[in-house]
């Protein structure tokens, strides 16, 4: 009933009885129940159709929080978001020591989170879930970190197991493409929440174009993940080109070793140019740069026919493209170029390539309403009811 409060599908307790088939009474106990809980409040006048007007019920944002942590290659982002996704607090802090162990890192988090919380006026107690997002695939159901690209003292990690020392809330793990497409399946912005497939494409590809490719799928509304986690791990496709960096797939140039961030500012710096990061090299190129204009056409070619592939395959309504390179229009404008070239025209007829909604925190949003449609699932709700033993 929770879920249907809070996506709006139901608006009265009438609404309820409507669409669960349940009586009135037992509605009534339930609605009841949620309301001792505070997740639900029921104020103000439903529309009239006739009769005494109904009160409107509505998900209680203040009733608790939820966190999300967003690990980067060069950054982390953090943002706290109460229950209908509207956000609390963010923050975005520079990554300087890729080494840095776990455990470490995940104290740090911690920290920072209760920081955020009490400068914003927030219990730090009332935390009802956490999402972690890392740049690396994700065994699922599992939660470990498997072969991550740069990060290799994560490999194998549980990172539930990492925060359950600082916390006993759930804590959920997910890759950041796969975060990606979950930001882009509620739509825009921080508002409250709509849910997931009921504001966003049914069918897509989200892709993370940033020191490594991932890529995150959605069919028919739903996250797709795979068998094991894996799903949508294009980054490993081998490609022509000259593979730049080491890759732990170990295919000799795989889309990642040849047209990654990572890889271009390792080929740039064979070159002797002096680039930092990703955001680096998008400078240089939107600065006209002929040669790391270049790179960057040649990078976009090589995603472009690994996508179209994809796209043939799977028959996606978007391509949407995130990370700090889908800011480079040379890298984009050669990848779109190769997808519709090398897609069937049914597939490239239905297909709209396009950049991120909020890219620059769209992963973390989706951390955030991850957080949310887990600790807000049905089950968990009516765990939290019957440990409260008010409804059998």
């Amino acid at each position: 009933m929770l879920h249907l409060i809070r996506t709006g599908v139901a608006q009265t307790r009438a609404d309820l009885a409507k669409h669960t088939g349940l009586a009135p009474s037992t509605v009534g106990l339930r609605v009841d129940a949620l309301q001792r809980l505070g997740l639900v409040t029921e104020g103000g006048d439903a529309s009239s159709t006739g009769g005494r007007r109904a009160r409107v019920l509505r998900l209680e944002a203040s009733a608790g929080h939820v966190g999300a942590v967003a690990l980067g290659a060069h950054h982390v982002q953090l943002a706290l978001t109460d229950l209908t996704g509207r956000r609390i607090a963010s923050v975005e802090e520079p990554r300087t020591d890729l080494t840095q162990a776990p455990e470490a890192f995940a104290a740090e988090a911690w920290t920072h989170l209760q920081r955020m919380a009490a400068e914003a006026g927030v219990d730090p107690a009332g935390l009802l879930g956490l999402a972690v997002s890392v740049p690396a695939p994700i065994e699922h159901p599992g939660g470990r970190v498997v072969q991550p690209s740069f990060m290799p003292a994560w490999h194998g990690v549980s990172v539930p197991e990492l925060f359950a020392a600082h916390t006993s809330a759930p804590v959920f793990i997910e890759n950041d493409a796969n975060l990606l497409a979950y930001a882009e399946l509620h739509g825009s912005g921080w508002a409250a929440g709509a849910s997931p497939g009921t504001d966003g494409p049914e069918h897509l590809m989200a892709v993370k174009l940033g020191t490594r490719i991932g890529c995150g799928i959605v069919s028919a509304g739903r996250l797709h993940r795979g068998a094991s986690g894996s799903a949508g791990e294009i980054s490993h496709t081998g490609v022509t080109g000259p593979g730049v960096i080491p890759c732990t797939c170990g295919v000799p140039a795989c889309l990642e070793s040849v047209a990654s961030g990572g890889a271009l500012v390792a080929d740039l710096r064979q070159r002797g140019y002096d680039v930092a990061d990703a955001t680096a090299v998008v400078r240089l190129g939107d600065a006209g740069d002929p040669v790391v204009v270049a790179q960057l056409r040649a990078a976009g070619r090589a995603i472009g026919s690994v996508l179209a592939a994809a796209a043939n395959f799977f028959n996606p309504s978007d391509v949407v493209l995130g990370g700090v390179m889908s800011s480079s229009a040379p890298l984009v404008a050669a990848l779109r170029a190769e997808v519709f070239e090398r897609a069937l025209p049914l597939t490239s007829g239905a297909l709209d390539v396009r950049t991120a909604v909020d890219g620059a925190d769209a992963g973390l949003r989706g951390a955030c309403y991850l957080a949310l449609d887990e600790v807000l699932a049905p089950a968990r709700v009516q765990a939290r009811v019957a440990a409260a033993g008010q409804v059998a």
